[in-house]
């Protein structure tokens, strides 16, 4: 597995702490694309049905993205990495998990940190579609979480040929109590917000008949024991993280991966990646700054911008198509 030379991300002084860079990343404006391609659905075994989009490319990759608590097709890390795979000249399915974004009136039940059994079918799905190319996936935060947990071993069979990581809550348990403290408040009532309009609309459809009574001051902590771990077939709160926590499978990773966090992200306790027994196949790159998916950089990088998630995005694709033997292009200076 080639290893990445970085340029470490230098953060501005107007975001050099882990709740600047989280909030910053997030209220800059971001690139887009201007189009999302083909659609396409995945039909999951029981019943609930998921929502994606592909853009073609050149190249012998397929890379796959899946997005974080809360988020779709059309979040702003979602659209800049399909549009770093389209300089790479690779293909681009950006995946929307059961029940977001479009996919809303079509799924009973919610995704989850351990939702590897869907993203193994959609896998699977693309190696049908896909037979002769090599598959690379994406995982922001829950869905990092999600994609160790699948490569670790939990939850299905398809795995991707090479993977992705960035800001994986390894510890759910661990990453729950840091949302509802302090200033972190702040993020955890914008997920509770934007979930309890989920379950408010999956009750309006007819999609649950159960009116699950979610406080107006409810953390992620009380949704998951009201909601995402009965909706999802757990016995509580505590059997959903446990089973659930990607921290007890990366020892049996067995793809190439490249998994990023910060030391300073909000409610990813670093010490989790410290101690966590990562497979030789993993190649972990822990940041100073960055905060929560924010890694923001004082100047230019090589790629254009200054987001130093994309190009550290740009490296690691680069870096698996060179161990999967596929030809790397020059990265080329703007």
């Amino acid at each position: 597995m080639q290893r990445l030379n970085l340029i470490p991300c230098a953060a501005p002084f107007w975001a050099d702490s882990g709740h600047g860079q989280t909030l910053w990343a997030h209220f800059l404006k971001s690139a887009e694309l201007s189009h999302f391609g083909k659609k396409f659905e995945v039909d999951l075994p029981d019943g609930d049905r998921l929502f994606c989009s592909w853009l073609e490319g050149h190249t012998n990759l397929v890379v796959s993205l899946f997005h974080g608590l809360s988020g779709d097709v059309t979040s702003d890390y979602m659209q800049r990495t399909a549009l770093i795979c389209q300089q790479l000249g690779h293909s681009v399915v950006l995946v929307n998990h059961r029940g977001a974004g479009e996919g809303a009136p079509f799924a009973k039940r919610p995704y989850h940190s351990g939702s590897a059994e869907d993203v193994s079918v959609v896998l699977g799905q693309l190696r049908q579609m896909f037979p002769n190319k090599k598959h690379i996936s994406v995982g922001y935060s829950l869905s990092g979480n999600i994609m160790l947990c699948l490569l670790g071993g939990y939850g299905g069979k398809h795995k991707p040929d090479g993977a992705i990581t960035v800001n994986a809550p390894l510890n759910l348990q661990s990453g729950s109590l840091l949302l509802k403290s302090g200033f972190n408040r702040v993020y955890d009532m914008r997920f509770v917000l934007r979930l309890r309009k989920l379950v408010e609309e999956k009750h309006r459809l007819g999609l649950i008949t159960e009116k699950y009574e979610i406080p107006k001051w409810a953390t992620v902590w009380d949704m998951d024991q009201i909601y995402t771990a009965p909706a999802s077939g757990f016995a509580s709160r505590e059997d959903y993280y446990q089973r659930c926590s990607s921290i007890q499978y990366v020892s049996g990773i067995d793809v190439p991966t490249y998994t990023l966090t910060s030391a300073d992200d909000p409610f990813v306790d670093v010490s989790d990646y410290l101690r966590a027994p990562f497979s030789k196949h993993v190649q972990l790159h822990i940041e100073k700054r960055g905060g929560h998916m924010g890694y923001l950089h004082r100047q230019s990088l090589p790629v254009g911008g200054t987001r130093w998630l994309d190009y550290y995005l740009y490296e690691a694709l680069r870096g698996l198509e060179g161990t999967l033997n596929e030809k790397v292009p020059a990265l080329s200076p703007k």
